[in-house]
């Protein structure tokens, strides 16, 4: 929809085409073909992945730095020249230049300038290739790391393996030894501290066997994480084999005397950070591995106190060997643990534990892990550091869209992934069964960083991992499980060595969350002619409502959940377990109204739910469960629902369970996916309504574009509530008839009847309720509004036309007249009045034949004549007439805001209805979206005529939804909303224009792959064009004073981009990005904070203003629609039926009749020169004032300055504006209306 623009060193290196390789040198010394025979080409056989001590011989050494680096830092200042330029001699390479020899010009390229060819045809282009060379310099860092980093690994090594042996004691006599507290995982009925006097096992610690760094900093080398933060290293500690017994497997014995072990080295390692030495004032705590809660992990802080650079974390990890346990006892179909503790039962029936035996097989895997990730630098390119470029990318993507490092962030997940794409592996599911496998072959070798990455994404975007699992294993192999074993999973993608599940333990919504982000990246990326750099890698994607169409935050400290003790061993954190099975119950109870649940831990006792919808299912009303004759399937529905499931019969004659949700009026369908996940957590788990919190779908959201119910039912009819924008549809349609059905009626035939109003398109702010004409006038004046939708007739073409303007708009309204005596015979208890335009020329469009139904609802009718247009340019064109017995032509300057009011009225907004209508039927959310969105803008005293248009406002929308940029199509208002919000406060206006491809929606040809309606090339590159045309205009000596259009907004039919933008100048488009930001912040503090004041969002901060004019609520018809209504103004009327009305005609009906507006008008039309007014045209009191910064100082005294003047003390004859005056004459006008006005400035 619109290019982004990247960060400016990014632009700049672009522009300049210096984009410098990465320079660093490999991660990996390459090992010798001996070598690769003796310990690292065993990776390569398919049959089996083992790894022994040679093979692990062949990692190069962190600890050494080939490069004789110094900074941790990573930059290119301290790489030293002169040893650049003696490589670069000792190594000449072949250049591209003139040659020799008269026959050829020039060599031929080069293999390393074909290859940079390639990178850059395959990142997108140039300016691409080198942003992204930009990003990696800045995140890698070398391979070998600095000094003071060195050292302190040395010294964890060494203190690890230097620590002395601690006694195996009774568990409670071995903690009270250590002096900390252990936190043991796991049921309490397992702890070792409950039931201490049965247990016969001891608790001791011995000498590791070996500690090694594990991970990816190892092989590929430290990146940068955040600015003067690196990333993390991982320290395995491998516990020695003599400190477990064979029985250690059952019953989390084996993970509490991993627990004392680390608890040890944690206890050794709080006291060395208190003394003297390389430890000294590092900060150590307690973490997990994969937020497995089993397998706690010690974390040594370290930074600037230890003489580093940027700041990093060291994880210990602990492992054990690979034949420590039987393999098959470890199998994922048996159970570990026992539910009848310490009890000699038989246990062939249990239930298998296979997150618990997943856990175990994971400390088994640090080296296989290791030399997995080994064997991938050594077959891509390592002068290039693919691999390390390629995970530095990885981790990029994923932190920005919120993918925790547990859950597919980490370097550990994209290994795996990078696997398959290279090597290939086994896809399950071939035709339809999960069992049948096929080989499949990876990409290969020949990939650079981002054509791996790309490939990832295409992996995870279009695997369906529960229909078709992933093995990167062989079928059958003695040192892994068959591919049957891990079908136990509903989610399978093993590992390389057969022995886990990836994705044991992550939830299906998890899953879900990793792949739709690879999706919508790819969806994003189809657009070649964009910018996309900055939405891949810079932005951030903050979980909230502008991410899901639902967010939820849920309270579980109070939640009611499964005792059963199998389940709370394989989720042994009360967070881990509530997100298994409110996963599970939510997933039911939404079924296709979600694409996905996902849901993830906030706190302790707090969780995040998001839910992505499917809008064709989102707002279903009736939920139809079994039918009458499945018992089991049944009873299984009314379970889930309970006493909201009833059985009905439907006019099929069938019989089913089915669940129906009451709805009040159409919009709050919208909350139907909100309260089936505040029932479900009620009902299931004990959660109350206060604890669950939606920072989407609320009343509160909804409320502020509906009136109060007090005001509505005063004057409206009963029920029509319910039927939503139907009654004005409705009242059209009958107009329609009867306007085609009385050409014999009039002197000319209807040709045509074309509505041009958002009260027909579903998009108007309010929803136009039809008024009660009986009650209407006992109602005070303050909820009084009645809207008109406008419609446009066209009669048919005759010699009757005149050929003069005046004469013209004669004869429409003798047509009118004719009209409003024909109505009310044909639609009985119909009222019609012609109206005049205020200030209308006599050649210009002045008339209207205003139309009240007896349903309720009003239109507004205008008369097109199609020669009107041409008459009107031939004035502008021509100085007199061409014959002498024509009359005389108009003055141009009553001509040029007559054609500009007819193109408008006529031509432009008949075109914008007909563009947006079938947006509402395209997208079922996108009219609330569009109405939420024209009340933020009214709200802030900035939508109307002369400032932000509801037509521009619906083109914002329709961009949102037709080009949604880095995510999916929003399926809620509020997510829409948010959207377009996040779309304002990042467009820079001064260089790139919106193009939204309206006209192109109406194409289904038009859609990408994906889906997403994209500008057409051709037109892009001319309105582009335009647009700098119009800047570079702009710039030069044509531009004039307040000659500025901030907003360029191109369609199809409007490549200038600025049809409904002339009344946007830079003060209101800088206010606009600065309340969206401000909007944006606030919703994300929100989400941090846990609540969220949504009316805060739509109440403007006044303190810009220099004036402020108070007006009296009780004197306007639109008070009802504030963002905080007032209903002591009509309520007290309404209780007394016998009071009349304040307005002298209380009995009659003035259709778009606004005080406030009108009055506003009238102070733009006298002192638009000097003050720019302001005001909330729903039901807003206020209006903000701002003086004209060109006309403030004393300037010569001249006639017709156009404001109020005084003179200026001084010799010169000088004025300046009488601000004093202006307000007094502002308070006159106003009389009774004005309540105040406050001067600031």
């Amino acid at each position: 929809m619109r290019n982004m623009v990247a960060q400016q060193s990014l632009k700049r290196k672009a522009a300049l085409g210096n984009g410098s390789g990465n320079k660093r040198g490999p991660a990996l010394r390459q090992s010798s073909q001996a070598e690769n025979e003796n310990g690292l080409q065993k990776l390569g056989n398919e049959s089996s992945i083992s790894y022994d001590e040679e093979a692990m011989g062949q990692l190069e050494d962190p600890m050494i730095d080939p490069q004789d680096s110094s900074d941790g830092e990573g930059s290119f200042s301290d790489v030293d020249v002169h040893e650049e330029a003696s490589e670069s001699e000792e190594y000449e390479q072949p250049t591209a230049g003139p040659s020799g020899s008269s026959k050829n010009l020039y060599k031929a390229p080069t293999l390393s300038e074909m290859e940079a060819l390639r990178h850059v045809e395959e990142t997108g282009g140039a300016t691409f290739s080198l942003q992204l060379s930009e990003l990696l310099e800045s995140s890698l860092l070398p391979t070998a790391p600095h000094a003071a980093l060195k050292d302190l690994l040395t010294a964890i090594h060494s203190r690890i393996l230097g620590m002395s042996a601690v006694e195996s004691l009774h568990p409670a006599k071995a903690i009270k030894r250590i002096g900390i507290k252990v936190p043991f995982p796991g049921p309490a009925e397992f702890s070792p501290l409950k039931n201490s006097k049965e247990i016969k096992w001891t608790l001791g610690w011995a000498k590791p066997e070996e500690v090694f760094i594990g991970g990816s900093w190892s092989v590929v080398g430290g990146y940068r994480k955040e600015k003067r933060e690196m990333g993390g290293i991982d320290l395995v500690v491998a516990m020695p084999h003599g400190i477990f017994t064979p029985k250690d497997r059952l019953d989390y014995r084996y993970f509490h005397k991993r627990m004392f072990y680390l608890a040890v080295i944690f206890s050794e390692l709080q006291r060395l950070a208190t003394k003297e030495g390389e430890l000294k004032g590092v900060k150590i705590e307690w973490s997990t591995n994969m937020a497995d809660e089993r397998r706690p992990i010690v974390v040594v802080h370290a930074g600037k106190d230890q003489g580093l650079k940027s700041k990093v974390e060291i994880r210990i990890h602990a492992s054990i060997p690979s034949s420590l346990f039987p393999l098959s006892s470890l199998s994922p179909t048996k159970s570990l643990v026992r539910t009848t503790v310490f009890a000699n039962t038989d246990q062939s029936n249990a239930t298998p534990s296979p997150l618990y035996n997943t856990s175990i097989l994971h400390d088994t895997l640090h080296k296989p892990h290791l030399l997995h990730l080994h064997r991938l630098s050594q077959l891509l390119p390592s002068n290039a550091r693919t691999v390390d470029s390629f995970l530095a990318l990885w981790r990029i993507w994923a932190k920005r869209r919120g993918i925790r490092r547990e859950r597919g962030g980490s370097a550990w997940l994209a290994g795996m992934v990078l696997g398959w794409v290279i090597n290939g592996g086994w896809l399950g599911g071939v035709g339809g069964k999960r069992e049948q496998v096929k080989k499949v072959a990876g990409v290969g070798r020949g990939l650079g960083a981002w054509g791996a990455l790309r490939a990832a994404w295409e992996f995870l975007a279009h695997t369906d991992f529960k229909q078709t699992p992933i093995f990167l294993h062989p079928p059958s192999s003695p040192s892994s499980f068959e591919h049957s074993v891990f079908l136990t999973f509903s989610h399978v993608f093993t590992d390389p060595t057969g022995l886990v599940n990836i994705f044991a333990g992550w939830d299906e919504g998890e899953i879900d969350f990793l792949r739709y982000h690879a999706r919508e990246t790819l969806a994003m990326l189809e657009d070649e002619s964009g910018e996309r750099f900055a939405d891949v890698f810079l932005k951030e994607f903050d979980l909230g409502p502008a991410v899901f169409d639902e967010f939820f935050h849920v309270d579980i400290s109070s939640a009611r959940l499964p005792d059963d003790l199998c389940k709370r061993s394989e989720h042994p954190s009360v967070s881990s377990l509530a997100m298994t099975v409110f996963s599970s119950t939510l997933h039911q109870g939404l079924s296709n109204r979600v694409n996905f649940v996902h849901i993830r831990p906030i706190s302790e006792h707090g969780l995040s739910v998001g839910l992505l919808l499917d809008p064709l299912h989102a707002n279903r009303v009736l939920d139809i469960g079994p039918s009458s004759d499945k018992p089991l399937e049944s009873e299984a529905f009314r379970g889930l629902w309970e006493e909201k499931a009833e059985l009905r019969r439907f006019k099929d004659g069938s019989i089913a369970e089915s669940v129906v949700w009451d709805l009040s009026r159409p919009e709050d369908a919208a909350l139907i996916p909100s309260k089936i996940v505040r029932y479900l957590l009620e009902k299931h788990y004990s959660i109350p309504g206060d604890a669950v919190t939606s920072f989407s779908s609320s009343q509160n959201w909804l409320g502020l574009i509906q009136i109060p119910s007090s005001a509505r039912d005063a004057i409206t009819i009963k029920g029509s509530e319910k039927l939503g924008f139907r009654p004005m549809l409705s009242g059209y349609d009958s107009l329609y008839k009867v306007l085609k059905d009385i050409d014999h009626k009039l002197p000319l035939a209807v040709l045509n009847v074309q509505p041009s109003s958002p009260l027909l398109r579903y998009s108007s702010t309010f929803v136009p309720h039809p008024v009660d004409i009986h009650r209407f006038s006992a109602a005070p004046d303050c909820i009084k509004y009645i809207p008109s939708a406008d419609v446009i007739l066209q009669f048919e073409s005759s010699p009757k036309w005149p050929d003069d303007l005046a004469a013209v708009q004669k004869v429409k309204l003798a047509l009118f007249e004719k009209l409003a005596r024909t109505l009310p015979s044909r639609l009985p208890e119909t009222k019609a009045e012609i109206v005049f335009d205020a200030g209308a020329s006599e050649i210009e469009d002045q008339a209207s034949l205003v139309v009240m139904l007896p349903e309720g609802v009003s239109f507004r009718l205008r008369i097109y004549y199609e020669r009107e247009k041409t008459m009107l340019e031939r004035v502008l064109q021509e100085e007199k007439p061409l014959f002498a017995t024509s009359l005389p032509y108009p003055p141009r300057r009553l001509v040029a805001p007559a054609l500009a009011i007819h193109l408008e009225r006529f031509h432009y907004l008949p075109a914008h209805h007909s563009s947006l209508a079938p947006m509402h039927h395209r997208y079922p959310t996108y009219s609330s979206a569009c109405r939420l969105l024209k009340r933020w803008f009214a709200a802030h005293m900035l939508l109307g005529k002369s400032g932000v248009r509801e037509e521009i406002v619906e083109l914002i929308m329709a961009g949102v939804y037709l080009e949604p940029g880095r995510g999916k199509t929003p399926s809620s208002a509020v997510g829409g909303f948010m959207r377009a919000m996040e779309l304002l406060e990042c467009w820079d206006w001064r260089t790139e224009p919106l193009l939204i491809p309206i006209i192109s929606a109406s194409s289904p040809s038009s859609a990408s792959a994906s889906g997403r309606v994209r500008f057409p090339a051709e037109l892009k590159e001319e309105a582009l064009k335009l647009f700098e045309h119009l800047r570079a205009k702009e710039k030069g000596t044509e531009a004039k004073e307040g000659s500025v259009h901030a907003w360029v907004v191109c369609t199809e039919q409007d490549m200038e981009g600025m049809r409904w933008t002339k009344g946007i100048g830079k003060a209101v488009a800088a206010r606009v990005g600065a309340l969206a930001k401000a909007t944006v912040k606030a919703v994300k503090d929100s989400v941090v904070r846990g609540s969220l004041d949504v009316k805060a969002l739509f109440i403007t901060p006044l303190e810009h203003y220099d004036i402020i004019i108070h007006l009296s609520p009780k004197l306007l018809s639109t008070s009802a629609q504030s963002i905080l209504p007032d209903p002591s103004l009509w309520e007290p009327h309404l209780k007394y039926r016998n009071l009349t009305s304040s307005s002298e005609e209380s009995d009659g009906m003035r259709i778009d009749f606004d005080p406030a507006a009108l009055f506003v008008d009238d102070l733009k039309r006298i002192y638009g020169d000097s003050l720019m007014f302001f005001i909330d045209r729903h039901g807003g009191d206020v209006v903000g004032g701002v003086w004209n910064l060109a006309r403030d100082g004393a300037r010569g005294l001249k006639s017709f300055l156009g404001w109020n003047g005084m003179p200026v003390k001084s010799e010169a004859e000088l004025v300046e504006i009488n601000k004093e005056a202006i307000i007094g004459e502002i308070a006159r006008l106003g009389q009774d209306l004005v309540v105040k006005i406050e001067r600031r400035r």
